[in-house]
């Protein structure tokens, strides 16, 4: 049994990766992530599988545990970047190279 799967993609061919891979990992690399069966990514620190390359930022917060999402900001750490805000129905692409990590943050009672 092959450890890669060959997806038809508009550009031409890609392997798909049997693998979990670590997105911190190829960030430190400077390297894009091949599409692959799951993504491991942090958040707040603390070890999360998902296996959709573009998730919402709603998705990334439920598999925190962080609910309800609507209560927290999400933001997301590129590499060589400031930390960016992610909308709550935004996709993020686990794809992009310099992803290293999301930070989720209680909204004040203030914020919308």
């Amino acid at each position: 049994m092959s450890n890669t799967e060959i997806h038809r993609k508009d550009q031409g061919i890609e392997a798909v990766l049997d693998d979990i891979i670590d997105l911190e990992e190829y960030a430190r690399r400077g390297e894009q992530p091949p599409l692959a069966r799951g993504y491991r990514l942090k958040v707040n620190g603390e070890p999360f599988v998902i296996h959709d390359p573009k998730p919402t930022g709603r998705e990334v917060l439920t598999l925190a545990g962080l609910l309800p999402a609507d209560d927290y900001t999400l933001r997301v750490k590129r590499a060589g970047a400031k930390p960016e805000k992610v909308g709550l129905d935004e996709h993020v692409d686990l794809r992009r190279p310099g992803l290293e990590k999301f930070k989720a943050l209680p909204r004040d009672q203030t914020e919308g």
